[in-house]
């Protein structure tokens, strides 16, 4: 798909050199030592916990930021190639409570976290996990690891876990990497782990996300730095001041990143939205939302990054209008800005409080239609079909046609869960709604699930890490 250029290149710049002036004359909050002793031995000056960063240092890390790598799986069949060009999409991350059309909205558990990978990973389009759900009745003491031992036990996709301190994110990779050989045989080869670390706006990083950082960054695994910044609250009210903001903050991990380890994989991820100045919320489902995630896509590419944006979010709390027409106007801005890793492709409502086992459905098949648009057409001698066409001549009839036979399920995206029968035929089918057909259908995908191989030996060398 053409990518839409939500500014011209002479504003895109304005924007990138506001934001080394951010880093070289105001700075950024880091309150995790190591960090901020790494970064004075780089150049960086640190007057506390308050890092101010040369402009010379941020040039010289993003020429050694990769702009493509690959993220490995289980089954090779899995491995994802990131770069400045294609688009992957990933499961929906974060939320504490789950909903469907039998239970309605409720907290999140385990059995609701274990059907929502065994769903995603039976959705060809999606082909990372975040965290779904939290899984609240597992012990905080062993939650993010179980996730990681849960998405390995019921999906072969790869997956990105939360992670709190050094030692924890260090034994997700370990547990990642068992199926490749173990913690040295992916060290700085074999990315098979994501990780997300995210800034506190404006201008901070807690000792949490440096942790991950800069354990991802040791052992050269993949990592979403990510800011999100939210004008009007924790960024200036004015769009353009909240991108330099939020772009400031990402370069920063950015720098970190290759001081810990020179060529280290990193997507940029900024999820920067607006509140909603009547409530002081945050909200996903705006315009600024969309735009936002345009001018990001556009300085990803500026720093010849791949990039992460936001897909089918909403502010919508029910299957109303609001939750289609945002859900696609993120979705479509998302391609339309070139996003390389779609996070929260599906699932997700209520300003991300919710996952939504039926729009999970829903957004399955917008990721189908938005992936049509984006593949366009093909126009050669075959597809021109003039031959066909003078065959048939006028009034003729292209239905029992040999080319038609050979080509409709290329030519044509075939629904999910789309209704496109008449009035009649969908009376007679019962008068479903989108919501309950959605219903019928992850029900069936459930009994229908196959779980992928996983070795017992595998199984005893995963639980093995989730002992508080």
């Amino acid at each position: 798909m053409q990518r839409y250029q939500a500014v011209d290149p002479t504003d895109l710049t304005k924007i990138h050199e506001t934001s080394l002036k951010i880093l070289e004359e105001v700075g950024v909050i880091m309150t995790y030592e190591p960090a901020c002793e790494l970064l004075a031995k780089h150049g960086a000056k640190v007057d506390g916990k308050k890092v101010l960063f040369p402009r010379k240092l941020v040039e010289e890390s993003l020429k050694l930021t990769p702009s493509s790598f690959t993220l490995y799986a289980r089954n090779p069949d899995g491995n994802v190639l990131f770069n400045l060009e294609d688009t992957h999409y990933c499961g929906p991350g974060g939320s504490c409570f789950v909903a469907d059309l039998d239970h309605g909205r409720r907290p999140s558990k385990k059995e609701d976290f274990i059907n929502l990978i065994k769903l995603y990973q039976s959705m060809d389009l999606i082909e990372m996990h975040h965290v779904p759900c939290e899984m609240t009745d597992v012990d905080p003491a062993i939650r993010n690891k179980a996730v990681v031992y849960e998405t390995m036990k019921y999906s072969d996709k790869p997956l990105m876990p939360f992670m709190f301190t050094y030692e924890e994110a260090k034994g997700c990779i370990e547990m990642a990497a068992a199926p490749f050989g173990g913690l040295e045989a992916v060290k700085n080869k074999k990315p098979v782990l994501l990780a997300d670390p995210c800034t506190v706006t404006p201008l901070c990083y807690d000792d949490k996300s440096l942790a991950t950082l800069m354990a991802f960054a040791e052992y050269g695994q993949i990592q979403l730095i990510n800011s999100l910044a939210m004008a009007g609250a924790t960024a200036p009210v004015t769009l353009a001041g909240n991108v330099a903001v939020q772009n400031a903050e990402i370069l920063a991990g950015i720098v970190l990143a290759q001081c810990v380890n020179p060529g280290t994989p990193v997507i940029y991820s900024a999820s920067g939205s607006n509140a909603n100045m009547r409530t002081c919320s945050l909200t996903i489902g705006s315009p600024e939302c969309a735009l936002m995630s345009l001018i990001n896509g556009q300085l990803a590419k500026f720093y010849h990054l791949p990039c992460r944006i936001s897909g089918a979010i909403t502010d919508s709390k029910c299957f109303d209008p609001q939750l289609g027409y945002e859900s696609m106007m993120n979705l479509m801005t998302a391609e339309m800005a070139g996003g390389n890793f779609i996070l929260h492709g599906g699932g997700i409502m209520a300003t991300y409080d919710t996952v939504s086992f039926e729009k999970s459905m829903i957004d399955y098949e917008l990721m189908g239609l938005v992936r049509r648009i984006h593949r366009g057409i093909e126009v050669n001698e075959e597809t021109l079909a003039y031959d066909v066409i003078k065959e048939v001549g006028p009034r003729g009839q292209f239905l029992t046609e040999e080319h038609t036979y050979e080509h409709f399920r290329d030519a044509h995206y075939l629904p999910f869960i789309s209704d496109s029968l008449n009035v009649a035929q969908w009376e007679a089918g019962g008068k479903k709604t989108v919501a309950e057909r959605a219903n019928e259908k992850w029900k069936k995908m459930l009994e229908e699930y196959v779980q992928p191989d996983f070795p017992a030996e595998l199984d005893a060398e995963l639980r093995k890490h989730l002992i508080p």
